[in-house]
């Protein structure tokens, strides 16, 4: 397990117990790759590092002529993709990006990059093995089985529900050969709401079923069982058929979280107090039962928190 931030990259080998601190420099880190327990990556604004000593060094590699990689993923050691250029709509936690952003491709694990063409401009892409991945891009996805070069030429997928105009990120997650997950945040806020609403497909983009939605928005107006927060929030993909979702409610101080499993089945877990996490960032599962969630709290403090049991409780493993 990895976690980063500024200036720091954390690493825990026996489930989050004790951290070490495994990399310190100046950079602001905001996301971090690994396709073993030996090679990843580490990716921050302007910054992509690389290790493949499960990282005890750590090397700077290249970044893309198109622009600053705001986010990659790899599927091996040498083959991997990202999204360059545009602009960070965040300024906290894994980069969503907007504008004239490019598909790119690494070959040697990072040094160098090459564009590839795309059928819009490409704000997430992930790839369970070299041949075979996804492109998302507003209220799109598209799937690809020649590593890239070729996307299909009608989205895979497209939200069922208009945006109105208003900008809309969606956020791409793969879970296995043909089968992946895509959160969709479309629109503005408007009384305390945020729309998003999460999808998946486990039959190569056949067909994608709706899980969850906003409850005051994209939810009702699909017809989605109800996300367990007012404000999209970040998952993590198990399996084809598993994921878990934190997402905070603002007003109410608090952050809701679900377990998805077999199908469209929601297990709601208790919120948790916004003084314990109030803004999530990013979340990790490796299993149904264990987990961990980075982010701030009320209060604006660093906060990486584990589950052993599914999301009904956690505890901090902030290290001093």
């Amino acid at each position: 397990m990895w976690a980063v931030g500024t200036g720091t990259i954390l690493a825990t080998s026996d489930f989050g117990r004790t951290w070490a601190r495994v990399w310190r420099g100046t950079a602001e880190l905001r996301d971090v790759d690994f396709v073993s327990a030996s090679v990843g990556w580490a990716l921050g604004d302007g910054i992509l590092l690389g290790t493949v000593d499960g990282g005890q060094h750590w090397h700077r590699l290249g970044q893309p002529r198109a622009g600053p990689l705001r986010r990659v993923h790899f599927a091996s050691r040498t083959q991997g993709w990202g999204v360059a250029g545009g602009t960070d709509q965040n300024g906290e936690g894994p980069m969503q990006v907007q504008g004239a952003t490019t598909l790119v491709h690494t070959s040697d694990g990072g040094r160098s990059w090459s564009a590839l063409a795309a059928p819009a401009p490409p704000q997430s892409v992930c790839f369970t093995a070299p041949d075979d991945g996804w492109l998302a891009s507003g209220t799109r996805v598209w799937r690809s089985v020649d590593g890239g070069r070729r996307w299909g030429s009608r989205p895979s997928f497209t939200l069922p529900a208009p945006t109105d105009g208003l900008p809309a990120f969606a956020e791409l997650q793969c879970a296995a050969p043909g089968a992946a997950w895509v959160r969709v945040d479309a629109g503005d806020a408007a009384a305390g709401h945020r729309p998003y609403a999460l999808y998946a497909s486990g039959d190569g983009g056949a067909h994608w079923r709706g899980v969850l939605g906003e409850p005051g928005t994209l939810g009702s107006l699909l017809g989605l069982p109800a996300g367990p927060g007012s404000s999209p929030g970040p998952f993590s993909v198990i399996d084809p058929s598993r994921a878990f979702l934190v997402s905070p409610t603002p007003a109410a101080e608090a952050t809701g979280a679900v377990l998805v499993s077999q199908g469209s089945r929601l297990r709601r877990l208790p919120d948790i107090p916004g003084s314990t996490l109030s803004r999530p960032l990013s979340v990790s599962f490796a299993s149904a039962t264990r987990g961990w969630v980075v982010g701030s709290d009320t209060a604006g403090r660093a906060v990486l928190l584990a589950t052993s049991d599914g999301g009904r409780s956690w505890q901090s493993q902030l290290p001093a």
